[in-house]
């Protein structure tokens, strides 16, 4: 009974990545290709020429995410120039997929799927494709039993996007946190950790990666900051799970905590004149969990106010498209 349930959970997976990616034509409503992936494409089309990048250390080459490269060199070496963009299709399809398989076994179906067609997981899905494949696969390893394969997939997923090493720290540290600090008082201290998350991710980041020699440093410089308006409503969510929400178990303590970091950091952040928007993206499924946590009516209310404010970021996103 529970492999034919699980079975289930996957085939709705499926059909519901295949109508997001392939049945919604994202560049026809937009008027434009998707920034990034034409710099995939770009990037593909040059390494196969035979482009060179430069030579890294091997600290170096571990922080430039080598597995996507190598997946960039696969599909220029397999795949005729004009599918580019569907050999990139299937990576947005497969991520959609691992992440449904995730969370239509955690939340009802209409859930999901009324509140993913917004903005936030288009760009992520259709074009921040590699952090999105990158985080599917950490959401695979935290359902795995075997101690071995979850080292393995955490790695996979470092080595696609190295941002996944935040991630997989963030997991821990609050799994810590759950053992040792009671009650409301640990939204507190998540709070304080946000802060300072958000300080040094302006601040710091940038020095570090400056000092490695990453490809990535400076980005603070030219990336712009979500506006306190776009932020403040992330802020607002954090702190109704805050106040509200209830939890049976650890997981489901988890759940929260981690979601009211993730909401706090990108206001402060914003507040610091960054940019952290993606990591509400990858974690706005998480999001949808956590809100499943509040009494009934402050979780219909919350995913009636979502439900809203993402129909809000449509009209804007199709007016400055």
């Amino acid at each position: 009974m529970e492999k034919l349930v699980a079975h289930k959970h996957w085939f709705f997976a499926f059909i519901f990545s295949f109508v997001f990616v392939y049945l919604f034509h994202w560049t026809d409503m937009i008027g434009r290709e998707f920034w990034d992936i034409g710099n995939y494409m770009s990037r593909i089309a040059y390494l196969a020429r035979d482009g060179n990048e430069a030579s890294l250390s091997i600290l170096q080459w571990m922080f430039e995410e080598p597995l996507w490269k190598s997946m960039v060199i696969f599909i220029g070496n397999v795949v005729d120039a004009s599918h580019y963009r569907s050999a990139l299709y299937f990576i947005s399809f497969m991520a959609l997929f691992l992440y449904g398989s995730f969370f239509f076994r955690r939340i009802e179906y209409y859930i999901i799927i009324v509140l993913f067609f917004n903005p936030l997981m288009v760009n992520l899905f259709i074009e921040q494709i590699r952090s999105a494949l990158a985080f599917s696969l950490l959401l695979v390893a935290y359902d795995l039993s075997s101690r071995r394969a979850t080292i393995f997939i955490i790695i996979t997923a470092f080595l696609i996007h190295a941002s996944m090493l935040i991630f997989v720290l963030i997991y821990f540290m609050l799994k810590k946190l759950n053992s040792v600090v009671e009650a409301r008082k640990y939204y507190l201290v998540i709070l304080g950790i946000s802060i300072l998350m958000a300080f040094f991710m302006r601040y710091g980041l940038d020095f570090i990666l400056q000092i490695m020699g990453n490809r990535h440093a400076g980005y603070n410089e030219y990336a712009k900051g979500s506006s306190l308006a776009f932020s403040t409503f992330w802020f607002l969510l954090a702190l109704v799970l805050s106040i509200f929400s209830n939890f049976e178990n650890e997981e489901e303590r988890l759940t929260i905590a981690y979601s009211i970091l993730i909401l706090n950091f990108f206001f402060f952040t914003s507040i610091f004149g960054g940019f952290a928007q993606r990591y509400v993206s990858l974690s706005f499924p998480i999001v949808i969990i956590a809100i499943s946590y509040l009494p009934k009516h402050f979780k219909q209310v919350t995913y009636m106010a979502l439900f809203a404010y993402s129909l809000l970021m449509f009209r804007y996103w199709f007016y400055v498209s």
